[in-house]
């Protein structure tokens, strides 16, 4: 096999692991995938209104279940870890699908929408968790939808403005795992090989924080959101809330958890915001060298005195 995760298999142990989700009535469940197809409709609005960003490109929006989520998003992996230019041990990708499937079906009762820029470009909506999240939280649905759906688009705004980033994720997780085709046996052994590359892990860890923590920021932004600051806070309590991607990078790259949390992100970049708005901090999205070191993310005045 020339690849390092089973992703079919992958998907195939977090649609087995998985609940499914609330039971809810026929008439019920299509009314909710509408309204969270209208919402992903607004979110765009929304997201390109508040972040000074215009999409062009077409995307597409799908409300999945459960398992529909973990079947995409593992094609969404496959798609960004590269080949192996040579067979890999015959029990790697059975362990690290079977891990990684464990992962996925936590994640598919915990994440709600997931934008992927490497099968599509499409927006993944997880309808039933997305209820049930709604539910316990006991907040208005169609805010809470907005809210979620302004997230996940303005993801969909980055990616296109910043063309470069899926490359340098591609490259990143290249460099980590092609020398260790053919010889390894073991997911450790990708661990010793990822402490030598020091510099790239930090760029990635950087760049997921500062994507996580600009869309953070859009969504707290809209004004149209009546009920925002009780989403906000009943949301936030539920504890750090990161996207499937941040996570299952942060998995297989081993990335620093404390690292990756979307607050890390959120603090830069609302304070750059706050410094010189929107427009200025989107010359961010110009080019790689643009984006804050791992000392810059931590100190904002840092970044704006070396690209002011």
């Amino acid at each position: 096999m020339n690849q390092f995760v089973d992703w079919k298999l992958a998907a195939k142990a977090a649609k087995t692991l998985m609940p499914a989700g609330p039971g809810i009535q026929a008439q019920d469940a299509a009314r909710i995938i509408e309204e969270l197809r209208i919402a992903a409709g607004e979110g765009l609005v929304e997201a390109e209104k508040v972040s000074k960003l215009a999409a062009s490109a077409p995307s597409q929006t799908l409300v999945v279940d459960r398992s529909g989520w973990a079947k995409a998003v593992s094609q969404n992996f496959a798609a960004l870890l590269p080949a192996a230019r040579q067979d890999v041990p015959g029990v790697v990708p059975l362990i690290a699908g079977a891990e990684l499937g464990a992962v996925l079906s936590v994640l598919g009762t915990r994440v709600l929408g997931q934008f992927d820029s490497f099968v599509g470009p499409r927006l993944l909506l997880n309808a039933p968790t997305i209820t049930q999240i709604r539910g316990e939280l006991n907040v208005n649905a169609r805010d809470f939808y907005l809210w979620i759906a302004t997230h996940e688009q303005t993801h969909r705004l980055q990616f296109e403005h910043a063309a470069w980033i899926p490359g340098v994720m591609k490259q990143t997780l290249a460099e980590a795992f092609e020398p260790l085709a053919g010889t390894t046996h073991s997911m450790g052994e990708l661990g010793e090989r990822l402490k030598s590359m020091k510099s790239e892990v930090s760029e990635l860890t950087s760049i997921m924080s500062v994507l996580e923590g600009h869309a953070m920021v859009v969504m707290n932004d809209v004004t149209s959101i009546r009920s925002i600051k009780t989403i906000r806070r009943r949301f936030e309590a539920r504890g750090e809330n990161r996207s499937a991607l941040a996570i299952l990078l942060g998995k297989l790259l081993g990335l620093d958890a404390k690292a990756l949390q979307y607050k890390r992100g959120a603090k830069f970049v609302r304070h750059i915001v706050d410094a010189i708005g929107y427009e200025g901090f989107n010359e961010i999205f110009t080019a790689r060298e643009m984006f804050p070191s791992a000392g810059e993310l931590d100190d904002p005045e840092r970044w704006l005195a070396r690209t002011r």
